[in-house]
């Protein structure tokens, strides 16, 4: 499910997901609403007015064997600053950029992509399975990218979520626990790096 929370940890507002579903993503749109997206048989995409609790708009992902374990179908689905829409197909292996009215308008093939993030220069940071970034432009041409060779002295695990800093600098979300079970060796492992467009690691 989802909530928001205020600071002093009081819930405002909360969506259970359904028996069969899954929800890992939730993006705030303005103050009063959400984008929530469910994982399950449909996947949808729904907006949610947070006041009301009224389903404002609500679209059907088109995926492959919807009838398939949802827990992999999707990680993070945005709304863009264009009023577009940016899903990462994480089973399906591919990024979906739809308009307004969920028609696509943009894709790009890659193997296991947990995030998608529209960049200020109108390209796509991806982060791609298992452990690669991708600065991907509108031609579909990788422009920049990141992954184990760039940085051998640490180990990398699962890339989840990366997000472009206003230096340039790119910080990514290393998932330790995929290969390191036990808890306690979780503070041994670097879990989160920030890296320059000249892939230096800086933190």
């Amino acid at each position: 499910g989802a909530s928001e929370i205020t600071p002093d940890k009081k819930i405002i507002w909360n969506i259970d997901a359904p028996q069969g579903t899954e929800i890992h993503s939730i993006q705030p749109i303005g103050l009063d609403r959400v984008l929530v997206t469910q994982n399950g048989n449909p996947a949808k995409l729904m907006l949610i007015n947070t006041g009301t609790g009224k389903t404002e708009k609500e679209f059907t992902f088109p995926v492959l064997n919807p009838g398939a374990n949802p827990h992999v179908q999707f990680r993070r689905v945005h709304e863009t600053k264009e009023g577009t829409f940016l899903a990462a197909h994480l089973r399906d292996g591919k990024v979906v950029e739809y308009d307004a009215n969920f028609k696509e308008i943009w894709s790009y093939a890659t193997f296991q992509p947990w995030s998608a993030t529209r960049l200020k220069n109108g390209n796509t940071l991806i982060t791609k399975g298992p452990h690669t970034i991708l600065e991907v432009n509108k031609q579909g041409e990788i422009v920049w990218q990141f992954s184990q060779e760039d940085a051998p002295e640490y180990k990398f695990f699962v890339f989840q979520e990366a997000s472009r800093l206003a230096n340039g600098d790119t910080v990514v979300c290393n998932w330790c626990p995929y290969n390191l079970k036990d808890p306690k060796t979780w503070p041994g492992s670097v879990q989160v790096l920030e890296v320059t467009p000249e892939k230096k690691v800086v933190w």
